[in-house]
């Protein structure tokens, strides 16, 4: 469970949201005059997070307060009500509103782990009157935990951690509830962050009855950041005392949570939007496909044109310097064109080269002279075509230097 002050409690790590209003990823629906049933997958926020600068929802399977109370209407009065679940938790209380409202329920409550029940999700675990889990479900229980954006006093963090306590206290108060066990007893576990399969879970009373079948299929990533069960991905980043008899493979953790392979997501009951398939798009909509398609050309090409241009500006800025109009040319528009850097490396390059051939030429020319016994005659003055060459090569060096460090000497 994470705090923030702004101050939200959490059971877990993770982003704190954004106000905003909510696609839904929880099912309530009516399945008989006398059965209900919720479905509750994904991760348990205050509110639906939001990217920060264009304010669309995060892609993701979230669980928000936002008219969840108001969905539960569609199975008030029923005598029996299923509950499935499968969350790796969240927001404290956000958990704690829909264990309470799902435990003034009337009619007889079954809560099933179809996955995992962690943090904030074992308190919403708590609210049914019969737990069943299958030999592979998860269940886990942890403390409270913080996450602050601004300065405090002593005064202040004092009070801070009296609202932890007792958050905490409350906490184990609902496990203590369902369990038995004594409160104390039961924070010592949350502490230790404690780890349950489905028949631990039953053993120490958090869950009644063992279903038939291995239950879930879980897998985790290298780095312990994704848990995915039954398809859907949990972020577990944080967690520490995770069963080790999880197999690993390689899982991307910058794909979007709740991305399921093969699962069926639950369904909103307000009809939300399908996602399609790139095909599915083109087949329903071609003219949509078309316009988006020539737009993506239009930007490319521009992004094109505008990075050729800046590329013969930067050229032309070290033209002078380079004082070579025929390799200027085919760094242009030579069959093997290049950038500024590139070719100020290539005119050093050709007059390191043409330098060592006139020193050979010279050494040469001396020797077939027949002038080596011959006694050196004072300078004429004649340094002008030396200092010409050594100025230019200065020069490419020197813009060599510029390209190569950013523009920076």
């Amino acid at each position: 469970m994470t705090m923030e002050k702004r101050k939200t409690l959490r059971m877990i790590n993770g982003a704190q949201a954004a106000p905003a209003t909510a696609p839904k990823f929880w099912n309530i629906a009516s399945v008989s005059d006398d059965e209900g049933e919720i479905t509750l997958y994904g991760e348990i926020m205050s509110s639906q997070p939001t990217d920060w600068w264009t304010g669309e929802p995060l892609p993701g399977l979230y669980i928000t307060p936002e008219g969840f109370l108001e969905d539960l209407e569609v199975v008030k009065g029923k005598s029996k009500i299923t509950i499935k679940l499968n969350s790796v938790g969240g927001d404290l209380y956000t958990g704690i509103a829909i264990h309470n409202a799902i435990k003034g329920l009337t009619g007889t409550k079954k809560v099933i782990v179809e996955g995992i029940a962690a943090s904030a999700a074992s308190v919403i675990m708590c609210s049914g009157d019969e737990v069943a889990v299958y030999p592979g479900s998860l269940v886990m229980i942890h403390g409270v935990s913080g996450l602050f954006y601004d300065y405090y006093n002593i005064t202040e963090l004092k009070q801070i951690i009296k609202g932890f306590d007792a958050a905490e206290r409350a906490i184990a108060e609902i496990y203590s509830a369902k369990t038995g066990t004594d409160v104390e007893t039961l924070r010592s576990m949350m502490t230790k962050e404690t780890w349950m399969t489905g028949k631990e879970a039953i053993e120490k009373g958090f869950a009644d009855t063992l279903l038939e079948g291995s239950g879930p299929q879980m897998v985790m990533s290298a780095d312990k950041t994704v848990l995915l069960v039954n398809g859907i991905k949990h972020n577990i980043k944080g967690l520490h005392n995770i069963p080790g008899n999880i197999p690993v493979k390689s899982i991307s953790s910058a794909a979007p949570k709740g991305s399921a392979a093969g699962i069926e997501k639950p369904k909103s009951n307000e009809g939300g939007k399908k996602t399609m398939t790139l095909e599915e798009l083109r087949q329903q909509h071609p003219e949509l496909v078309a316009q988006i398609e020539a737009a993506a050309r239009e930007a490319a090409t521009a992004e094109a044109i505008a990075a050729e241009r800046a590329r013969i500006k930067e050229i032309e800025s070290i033209e002078a310097a380079v004082g070579d109009p025929q390799l200027v040319a085919e760094a242009k528009y030579g069959e093997k064109p290049c950038t500024a850097a590139e070719l100020s490396l290539k005119a050093l390059q050709k007059q390191a080269q043409l330098g060592k051939q006139h020193l050979d030429n010279s050494a040469k020319d001396y020797k077939a002279s027949g002038a080596e016994g011959v006694g050196a005659a004072p300078n004429s003055g004649n340094q002008d075509d030396e200092l010409d060459v050594a100025q230019q090569v200065s020069a490419i060096v020197d813009v060599y230097n510029k390209m190569k460090n950013g523009g920076r000497k």
